[in-house]
């Protein structure tokens, strides 16, 4: 049996579905995701964009770089996903581990663009960190800066 993971927005106005399990979850500390959480660490789960689906109202959409969206609720502002070109895989949808309604049930896997990480925010984990996405290229590192 697929599992299904729900989710979505503070006011209720956006709702999402997520058959089967994420390809990864993963920490990602690009500058990117900072800006559009106001956060120090964002923690994604990505998905085949045909595992995800969209219900509600108020999804709106904010065009971050070539080829790459962010959706967020119009209604209360919550951040929703990163959707873009996941290469082999083809179009991919990160949704923001907070918004699922279980999000305990989604464990990260490694750090992505730790080059980018705030110097004073270290995750005390030994999960890889790479200098972009995960999988690309060895690791910087496992485990905390200077450890």
């Amino acid at each position: 049996m697929t599992e299904t993971r729900t989710g979505g927005c503070m006011c209720g106005a956006v709702r999402f579905e997520a058959k089967g399990d994420p390809f990864d979850v993963t920490h990602c500390h690009c500058h990117s995701c900072r800006k559009h959480n106001g956060a120090a660490v964002v923690t994604l789960a990505g998905y085949k964009a045909g595992q995800v689906a969209f219900g509600g109202t108020g999804r709106k959409f904010h065009n971050s770089s070539p080829g790459v969206r962010r959706a967020f609720c119009g209604d209360c502002g919550t951040p929703l996903t990163w959707e873009g070109d996941g290469g082999e895989l083809g179009p991919i949808v990160e949704l923001h581990i907070s918004a699922f309604d279980e999000p305990d049930t989604l464990r990260p896997t490694a750090h992505a663009f730790d080059v980018e990480r705030i110097s004073w925010m270290e995750v005390a984990d030994d999960l890889p960190r790479y200098e972009g996405f995960p999988g690309v290229g060895a690791p910087l590192r496992h485990g905390p800066a200077g450890s």
